[in-house]
């Protein structure tokens, strides 16, 4: 039962401002505490792992537990509204790239003026607003019961990672998320980056099936001669891409819902670590798979950049391949060991 209290006030401990985490814990802890007495008074016995569960998930979840200790805001509910900030959070930081990249190859290009970058940064506003949007819309669902969460609202303290021996992780200077979740292996995943790989994911299926607009066509059809052409091979692979996408997708929704389910995702990321590699060696003999076209007044330019992003990609290919070698053997020892 210790065990488990711990667990579950180091998950509360991370999300906490450090400068109160102590005072926050400590009276957490004296209510968990009266909570067990009252609970032991009444079945009459010490309580069990079952029975700890269940008293640690009447007090919240952990995110929601340390939103009701910050400071108070009305948007949406105090419940949902940690999980809502967590989710808009990423979503900027994802919407803020997909803005950002498009600008910097227009610079590096040498088409960088003022007017080009400033249209390729202002679809940031539209496209975070639409995302915080679509969030505030499933958040105020969920909130108001439209949406069934179902068995996540079934979490448990079980499931949190186990805090490493001799590790003062409410007091040290130097904790982190991290280094509490150390000792789980070089390869292993948290949540958060379950999370934040999700949404990109979803981001890249969005853009590559078309369903969401994103700069890089302000690139490809630029109005004076510069344009961005892909190689035939890569709009052939298509419906490949796609579906690894979605794989890895899965795979990270796996780990977000049931990190238990060991032998799941490991058969999921070997899938893809295939995928990757007949993708890789498709592409191998297709490049450049992007090149540059100019209307001849930069040519000598241009050859540079190409020569760069020749090499850009060749890198990415190598990555992309050790990577996925690695894959295969990582989780096919983890299909074996299970959990």
């Amino acid at each position: 039962m210790s065990d488990l209290i711990d667990r579950y006030l180091a998950a509360v401990a991370a999300l906490l401002p450090k400068a109160s985490r102590q005072d926050i814990v400590a009276e957490l802890r004296d209510l968990i505490m009266n909570r067990v007495e009252e609970r032991e008074e009444q079945l009459g016995r010490s309580l069990g792992k079952t029975d700890t569960e269940a008293l640690l998930r009447e007090i919240g979840h952990p995110i929601a537990v340390a939103g009701r200790y910050g400071p108070h805001r009305a948007l949406i509910g105090p419940e949902i509204y940690p999980y809502w900030l967590f989710a808009v959070k990423v979503l900027m930081a994802i919407a803020a790239l997909a803005a950002v990249v498009p600008a910097v190859v227009v610079l590096i290009a040498g088409q960088g003026d003022n007017h080009r970058i400033g249209d390729i940064l202002s679809d940031f506003i539209p496209t975070a607003l639409s995302m915080v949007g679509t969030a505030t819309l499933i958040a105020a669902a969920i909130e108001r019961g439209w949406i069934k969460i179902g068995d996540l609202a079934n979490w448990k303290v079980s499931d949190l990672p186990h805090l490493p021996e001799g590790k003062d992780w409410l007091g040290g200077g130097d904790w982190t998320w991290s280094s509490w979740t150390g000792g789980k292996g070089w390869f292993a995943k948290s949540r958060f980056e379950a999370v934040f790989e999700l949404a990109a994911v979803a981001l890249f299926i969005a853009w590559w099936t078309g369903a969401l607009p994103f700069p890089m066509e302000r690139i490809v059809h630029a109005p004076d001669g510069f344009g961005v052409v892909i190689s035939p091979v890569v709009l052939a692979l298509h419906w490949p891409i796609l579906g690894l996408a979605v794989l890895q997708g899965l795979s990270a929704l796996i780990l977000v819902i049931q990190p238990g389910w060991v032998r799941a995702r490991a058969a999921t990321e070997i899938l893809g670590a295939l995928g990757g590699l007949a993708i890789s060696a498709a592409l191998w003999p297709a490049m450049p798979l992007v090149t540059f076209a100019t209307n001849g007044a930069n040519a000598a330019d241009f050859a540079e950049l190409q020569r760069v992003v020749d090499m850009t990609f060749l890198v990415i290919l190598v990555v992309a391949v050790a990577a996925n070698v690695t894959k295969l053997f990582v989780d096919g020892w983890r299909l074996v060991r299970g959990r």
